[in-house]
């Protein structure tokens, strides 16, 4: 307002600035305000109103976005732009939409010091990487349609490589007249038009953006004058019409078609029409944070925005407003369906059927509107039918609570969100979907941020999920949703923490999709960070089909993406839940050996308060520093970070008898566990680690749940006696197993002394076999270490090693910091012979 024109004759410089902006419609762009007062619930989000009495509430001179020289716009001048969403060919060093992905994942990082935690972490929101989105997405596609499209000669389906070469950006030059023929290509392109395609967690979009790029450029070869595509679509809106609308409604059916042929009459050889009726027809996104589904319907926009060339002779300057997509992306929980919303049966009803038919038509209608006036008009019917709804809902018994669950669903407010997510009622899909696909949330479900504190308990109360066991991440039942929501057939590919593969919360999730899906492929991430977070990742491609003939492809990419080791056929035969998560080869050893999970009882240990311990001096295990206990502190103490090889240095002393511990801790473990005579500890190993950590311990160290104890079976008596008066709770047949195993495994621990097992464990040996066979590549878990295999030898064959291991104690406590390296290399060569090597 304070920029003119040097030129006073001239109108000012933001009146002609603002001349080159042509209408793109879209709800984007829409204010954000209401026009009801705040004290009735009125919203202030951006304050550009068009509410006279506010306007004004927030002024700025032009010249902060228009000056020459400081100005906002001449800023952004100075870098290089490109509307277009790079393709993985793209090697232009510029700033494409897909920078909206990395600002979001930047706002969602911002620090709240009042809850001291970032909102990314709290929502686990995190951007995935173009060339993981690219590669899923291909893959999803590829076995979809491969579902879909019958094979020329009528034998099975189209090849999945020749529908790879296809959606294979190198050979976009390609001619496919080579690679389909006609009645093929009919086939894919029909295929394409009936895709139905939902990412459950859109975050800014990648996936969905990923599936408009791959798809535009199948029908860009397919279909290069769009004749197919314009067919295909003509015939859907035909069908469409017919249902939604009232078919005696002749004007405005015929008006929905003119519309479609406008559009190709006018974009013949472009993308528009492409991309048009794929983001009306095919692609559908959820997400729980508004702001996400703000940021995907603007990389749509400017998607379909660059596919027009202005005309400035032209009405609007030849631009064609671009459609609504709040009926396409909608801000709602996902995993809460209308079951949990206190819904049930709701769309059963006639009544209600009805209703949501004409509330369906009006948000159809509502897409393609290009006027600010028939948008409000749409939005005024809509919220007439919702009220009705509301009426019809309550007259049928249901409560205010689910009335206003359903019916009060506007899906054209930017600032809210729905507790719950229903495809039918929101999209109108009703079916299920062809594909399901995204990078859901990685939030514990015992995290205690607010992103999703009410989902938790919702998808707990709910008890429709079958994969979810103690503890458990937000993933989960992501996984478990996304593959109830496909279509007989239908496709789900996530990619997801590798605690899938080998965390014992997730136990439950692996043996259920070995029973109810096709496992086609797992992709392990090994050694490469996809996200800037403390997790590794693997990625999945289940199909939804009768039968468990599961043989899947599992690769293993590193050290980059892409540089991919498949494993052998054999390995693939495994459907144990090995079958998750990779391993080498695992050779038969030429000795007899006992697993050490059947030596020792191998447990975690307790969570204590900080509060709850205090640090003495140093402390050595031939010499306690007994001043340094106290009372209420009588029981030595230690924690991960203080464990060696061998032997600890230092431990602290926790509180105990009092009325804040044992009874008040976070996690309690039975004290038997500690004090017994001799026991074996050790912590965490970290991939970079060339040693195992295992410690003796004769001093009934108490410890937390960053060290693990090693306890010969035959040493928890306690434990035993307690477990033979409780034999009640198993009668019968049940209850003589659990007692004679229990036997059983007694009678196998006495014969292997713990030294003995403690040279073992601190081998090379055991590294090389943790190595080739631990889980997970930054953690190594306590059910790791009761698979190592002992050597099963007789007493006179272990006292060699327990000789040795005597020798490095006794080293070891003259002096913490001896070099005992020629003893472990004896060890060494003494343990390799007793495996046979």
């Amino acid at each position: 307002q304070h920029t003119t024109h040097p030129n006073p004759t001239q109108p000012p410089l933001w009146v002609l600035s603002l001349k080159q902006v042509p209408f793109v419609n879209g709800g984007l762009f829409d204010c954000l305000d209401d026009f009801r007062a705040t004290r009735d619930g009125g919203k202030r989000i951006d304050v550009f109103t068009d509410n006279e009495k506010l306007r004004g509430e927030l002024k700025a001179p032009a010249r902060l976005f228009l000056d020459p020289d400081d100005g906002l716009f001449p800023l952004l001048r100075r870098y290089k732009f490109t509307v277009e969403e790079n393709t993985p060919l793209d090697r232009e060093v510029a700033l494409d939409p897909e920078l909206l992905g990395r600002v979001f994942e930047n706002l969602l990082a911002a620090y709240n010091p009042e809850t001291r935690q970032t909102v990314r972490k709290a929502t686990g929101s995190y951007y995935t990487p173009r060339q993981v989105v690219d590669y899923m997405v291909s893959e999803a596609l590829v076995a979809a349609l491969a579902e879909k499209v019958p094979a020329a000669d009528g034998k099975g389906g189209v090849s999945r490589e020749r529908l790879r070469r296809l959606l294979d950006y190198e050979q976009a030059w390609d001619n496919m007249k080579e690679t389909l023929d006609s009645s093929e290509t009919e086939a894919v392109v029909r295929a394409i038009a009936h895709l139905r395609v939902l990412d459950p967690a859109a975050g800014s979009g990648a996936f969905p953006m990923g599936v408009l790029q791959t798809l535009t450029l199948a029908l860009r070869r397919l279909d290069p004058d769009n004749a197919l595509w314009e067919a295909f679509q003509i015939e859907r809106a035909t069908a469409r019409a017919g249902k939604a609308f009232n078919i005696h409604d002749r004007k405005r059916r015929d008006g929905a078609l003119s519309e479609i042929s406008a559009t190709f009459e006018k974009y013949r050889s472009s993308d528009f029409g492409r991309k048009l009726y794929l983001i009306q027809n095919s692609i559908f996104g959820v997400d729980i944070q508004p702001i996400a589904c703000q940021i995907v319907k603007l990389r749509f926009f400017i998607s379909l925005t660059i596919e027009q060339d202005p005309d400035p002779c032209a009405p609007n300057l030849g631009i064609k407003p671009l459609p609504n997509l709040e009926t396409r992306f909608v801000a709602a929980d996902t995993l809460i369906g209308l079951d949990e919303a206190g819904a049930q049966g709701v769309l059963g009803s006639d009544v209600v059927t009805r209703l949501q038919d004409r509330l369906r038509g009006v948000r159809e209608r509502h897409f393609n509107a290009d006027a600010r006036g028939i948008k409000l008009k749409l939005r005024k019917e809509d919220e007439v039918l919702r009220a009705e709804l509301a009426g019809e809902l309550e007259k049928l018994g249901y409560g205010h609570a689910a009335a206003e669950a359903v019916a009060g669903w506007d899906p054209y407010d930017h600032n809210a969100r729905a507790g719950w997510f229903d495809p039918e009622w929101m999209f109108g899909v009703s079916g299920g979907f062809d594909i399901a696909i995204g990078n859901p949330p990685y939030v514990r479900a015992d995290f205690p941020g607010e992103g999703h504190k009410t989902t938790r308990k919702a998808v707990l109360d709910s008890g429709r999920y079958e994969t979810l066991w103690h503890k458990w991440d937000m993933f989960l039942p992501f996984m478990e949703r996304s593959f109830k929501l496909l279509a007989p057939g239908g496709v789900t590919s996530l990619i997801v923490s590798d605690a899938f593969g080998h965390a014992k919360y997730a136990l439950r999730a692996r043996e259920w999709f070995l029973r109810n899906a096709c496992i086609e492929r797992i992709d392990f991430y090994s050694g490469i960070k996809i996200f800037n977070a403390a997790v590794h990742n693997l990625s999945y491609l289940f199909q939804r089909v009768d039968g468990d003939a599961n043989e899947p492809l599992r690769r293993l990419h590193g050290p980059a993406f892409g540089d991919v080791t498949e494993l052998s056929s054999e390995e693939q035969k495994d459907l144990d839940e090995r079958a998750f998560f990779p391993t080498d080869s695992y050779q038969a050893l030429a000795v007899p050996v006992v697993p050490l999970g059947e030596l020792c009882y191998v447990s975690v240990g307790m969570s204590v308060h900080a509060d709850e311990k205090r640090v003495p001096g140093a402390f050595t295990l031939d010499d306690v520093v007994q001043d340094a206990r106290d009372d209420e502190h009588p029981k030595p103490f230690i924690e991960g970070k203080q464990l060696e090889r061998w032997l600890p240095r230092r431990n602290r002393w926790l509180e105990w008898g009092t009325e804040r511990a044992p009874a008040l801790f976070r996690a309690k473990t039975f004290p038997e566990l500690y004090e017994v005579g001799e026991k074996l500890l050790s912590v965490d190993m970290a991939a970079s680690e060339t040693r195992p950590r295992v410690t003796f311990d004769d001093r009934c160290l108490h410890h937390n749940n960053s060290v693990w104890s090693f306890v010969p079976w035959h040493s928890l008596r306690g434990v035993r006696n307690r477990s033979i008066a409780n034999r009640a709770r198993y009668p019968g047949e049940k209850g003589r197993e659990k007692y004679a195993k229990r036997e059983e495994l007694e009678r196998a621990s006495r014969r292997f002394a713990i030294k003995y097992l403690l040279g073992v464990m601190n081998s090379s040996s055991a590294q090389d076999f943790l190595r080739a066979h631990r889980r997970s590549n930054i953690h190594l878990y306590p059910d790791d270490w009761k698979a190592l295999p002992i050597p099963d030898v007789p007493p006179a064959e272990q006292r060699p090693i327990v000789a040795l291991v005597d020798s490095i104690l006794t080293a070891r406590r003259a002096n913490p910091n001896a070099d005992v390296s020629a003893m472990e290399r004896e060890l060494d060569t003494r343990v390799a012979a007793l495996y046979g090597n």
